[in-house]
């Protein structure tokens, strides 16, 4: 087994081992930080200006002071360059680094940039729809923060019942989003996914295929969207940064053909997309 790479820790490319985060810092103690998950193809991360511009804007939420942009480039650029060639992952995470407290005063944060392998592209996923809800009304709502305890919980209930995701309403009992991933529904060839205003993530491969819609002649509409929305579904997708777009085989125990033809041209395209301009 190949040696771990480094990891970028406030500011340089130290061993893995020795990126400690003190005991005393907000970021461990209530969850204040943020992270961000890239796919990285041939070396270079892939959507980068996108993730970057939701790192920093979740950063501002929690009045974080993550490092600039271009500092953010060259961190990232730094361990896309020991990357294999083989697909992998990238994690950003920004955590206050203040001693306890619920201030929210302006904090640089501490900040750990991770590499790793990405697992295997899973086959078509099996949803079941947990029994939590997605509060819309959180402050965290559409963040990626690191009090991300109940999307692991979700995870776990649908996995310990043979699904392979889970999939989460909000408090109004409308769709929202999987515990990993965001979703989309197909019926009579019409695109639909749960608005931004459902609690759901602004997810950067759910806004690639939202881009693509037009381009493909392929009408998509962002809007609340029902349980009973759901059952009259011809077929479902999930978008995430890591895996891109995956087809869902079965949503509470309703078979689904995975895929469909609709999620089949979807999938192409953007995989052509990122192949030709990886930050598009």
């Amino acid at each position: 087994m190949s040696a771990p790479l480094p990891v970028w820790w406030n500011g340089q490319l130290i061993d893995e081992a020795a990126a400690l985060v003190p005991a005393t810092s907000q970021g461990w103690l209530w969850g204040r930080g943020i992270f961000e998950t890239l796919a990285v193809h041939r070396g270079q991360a892939l959507a980068l200006t996108r993730h970057l511009a939701r790192f920093h804007a979740a950063a501002a939420r929690l009045h974080l002071l993550p490092p600039s942009e271009p500092d953010l480039r060259h961190a990232i650029a730094a361990l896309c360059a020991l990357a294999p060639s083989s697909p992998h992952r990238l994690r950003l995470t920004l955590a206050a680094a203040q001693s306890p407290g619920l201030s929210l005063a302006p904090d640089p944060g501490h900040l750990l940039i991770r590499l790793l392998p990405s697992p295997p592209k899973p086959g078509p996923a099996h949803l079941l729809t947990a029994p939590y809800r997605q509060n819309e009304f959180s402050p965290l709502s559409g963040l990626k923060s690191t009090s991300y305890a109940d999307h692991p919980l979700a995870l776990d209930w649908a996995t310990s019942r043979g699904a392979t995701e889970a999939l989460l309403l909000n408090t109004a009992g409308d769709l929202c989003e999987g515990a990993l991933n965001n979703l989309f529904l197909v019926h009579r060839n019409q695109l639909l996914t749960p608005s931004l205003s459902s609690g759901c993530l602004p997810g950067i491969t759910r806004s690639l295929v939202l881009d693509l819609c037009p381009q493909l002649g392929v009408p998509c509409l962002e809007k609340a969207l029902s349980p009973a929305d759901l059952a009259a579904a011809d077929a479902l997708f999930l978008t995430n940064s890591v895996h891109g777009i995956l087809p869902v085989a079965s949503c509470n125990h309703r078979p689904l053909t995975a895929p469909c033809p609709l999620t089949a041209q979807l999938d192409a395209a953007l995989r052509d997309l990122l192949d030709r301009l990886p930050d598009p």
